[in-house]
């Protein structure tokens, strides 16, 4: 059986001198080294893995060590070097064929980068608590082993950091004495806005660990409040996209271009959303402002005439037989006079809101000013709000039909002779006296009458309720939409794929 080995070489190095790069868990080089002794590329490699830089770099990658020395025989070649031209001298046996694997050396500067998975933008992982729930269920996200995906990864890094550990090596040579910081990247660079930002970032950590009583009264409404309102969730994810543009700023601790793409393309693509929710929440204002009379107005009749009156209407129709269909009489009217009372009870007091409606608007008007999520999250509510009638009579439905349908098993049950052990959870057989069937009939017959009237009301509000949910879910999907839809992402992934996690790149495989 014969052994072959694989070396991992840059497509852009086609020069003779020494080799550096790694050995571990396969060889693979970052560069090459024009000087006349080994001695001497040892040493400018020691320097540079004494060096700051250099420490981070091994930490990601392992020890860069000289592997060898190469020589090129030719000097012409179309893409990338071609094997024959390649000569190397190290330790491993030069009888065993040799597989040459060409890669793409990409500076840091440009964010570009490989990645084993698409997992490659949540290094920092994900704030929003929904998300999170829902990429739990992510079945196509496979797990590998934990020694397979760490050498792998180690592997990855290599590639990503050859061009860095070349570049530390140029300034080795040319014995700068001024610390060079990462060519091309705002993240690496000091500025006033990462001083505040951080001064901000230090303010919000104390508040939230302040011990104050007034802040854990406001956060214990606040939390209270979310589970009833959409306008103080968008308030949460507002103020969650707030602290990630501040985390943006911040330097990244090590070299890993990973976390590096990974905070631009999280930054960016926050800064972007918030962008075009301001654009499109003011453009929306100047809309709500030249024609709120005519919103007012036909939000009124609007509600009036589908809210109220059609559904009285429908309570009417239902109450006189409508298309053949006999219901009971006297449950009947007791059902459409109820219900009506409560949607009359509504509209008066609707009516009283109706002078307040200009602050409604005036609010709406407001809210479009820091985002057209929060016009949406507001209308959210004021479907809730104004839609509560539906609501409450769909509650006082359902529960004479639950207890309807729970009376009906308990009597099919009594005809069967038996009976619901409570205590064991089950149905046990049971033998009942006469009177017990008797009146059992008689219940029986009474629910086999009644049953078909109840069951008309029930899918009537049943039907309205779930208009409304399809309404409600609708803002809610647009809602959602504005707040996460990755736009600077996919821009990125169409100008430069190389830049977005997922894509290895060609890697071209020769042999010798």
């Amino acid at each position: 059986m014969t052994c072959m080995s694989s070396v991992f070489w840059p497509c852009d190095v086609a020069r003779s001198g020494f080799c550096y790069g790694w050995d571990q868990p396969a060889v693979c080089i970052a560069g090459v080294l024009d000087v006349e002794e080994e001695s001497h590329a040892d040493a400018i490699l020691q320097r540079v893995a004494r060096s700051a830089d250099g420490q981070a770099l091994i930490k990601i990658c392992g020890t860069p060590r000289i592997l060898g020395r190469c020589a090129f025989t030719s000097q012409v070649w179309s893409s990338y070097p071609h094997p024959s031209d390649i000569e190397m001298f190290y330790g491993h046996s030069r009888a065993y064929p040799t597989a040459y694997i060409y890669y793409h050396r990409h500076d840091a500067s440009s964010l570009r980068f490989y990645a084993l998975g698409s997992n490659g933008t949540r290094l920092f992982g994900l704030q929003d608590e929904v998300l999170s729930s829902s990429l739990k269920h992510d079945f196509s996200h496979t797990k590998s082993s934990r020694s397979a995906s760490n050498t792998g990864q180690i592997l990855v890094n290599q590639w990503n950091s050859a061009k860095s550990l070349e570049q530390f090596i140029e300034r080795e040579q040319r014995a700068q004495t001024t610390v060079i910081q990462e060519l091309g990247t705002r993240f690496q660079e000091p500025s006033k806005f990462t001083a505040i930002s951080e001064k901000i970032q230090c303010t919000i950590d104390g508040i939230e660990s302040s011990k104050n009583i007034f802040w854990h009264v406001a956060s214990l409404v606040f939390v209270s409040s979310r589970e009833f309102s959409i306008v103080v969730q968008q308030i949460e994810s507002r103020a969650r996209k707030l602290r990630r543009l501040l985390r943006g700023v911040q330097p990244v601790a090590n070299g890993d271009v990973r976390l590096k793409s990974s905070q631009y393309i999280e930054f960016y693509n926050t800064l972007w959303i918030i962008l075009n929710d301001l654009i499109i929440g003011i453009a929306l204002r100047q809309f709500l402002q030249q024609d709120r009379q005519v919103f007012m107005d036909l939000f009124k009749l609007t509600f009036e005439d589908k809210a109220v009156h059609q559904i009285r209407q429908i309570l009417l129709w239902l109450d006189s037989w409508p298309g053949g269909l006999k219901l009971n009489t006297e449950l009947s009217r007791f059902y459409s006079h109820s219900f009506m009372g409560l949607i009359s009870l509504w509209n008066r007091s609707f009516r009283t809101v109706i002078p307040f409606l200009p602050m409604v608007f005036s609010a709406l008007e407001l809210g479009s000013a820091f985002g057209v999520t929060m016009t949406l999250a507001m209308v959210c509510d004021l479907v809730c709000v104004f839609m509560a009638h539906v609501q409450l009579c769909y509650l006082v439905s359902v529960t004479v039909y639950g207890h309807l349908l729970r009376l009906t098993a308990s009597l099919w049950n009594l005809f069967r002779g038996r009976r619901h052990n409570v205590l064991r959870n089950r149905t046990d057989p049971w033998d009942y006296d006469v009177d017990q069937l008797l009146l059992g009939t008689i219940l029986f017959t009474l629910v086999a009458y009644l049953f078909p009237t109840v069951m008309v009301y029930y899918i009537l509000f049943a039907t309205m309720r779930f208009s409304t949910i399809l309404v409600y879910a609708s803002l809610n999907t647009a809602l959602a939409f504005m707040n996460y839809f990755p736009l600077f992402a996919l821009m990125l992934r169409i100008k430069d794929p190389q830049r977005s996690p997922g894509r290895c790149g060609r890697i071209s495989r020769c042999m010798r």
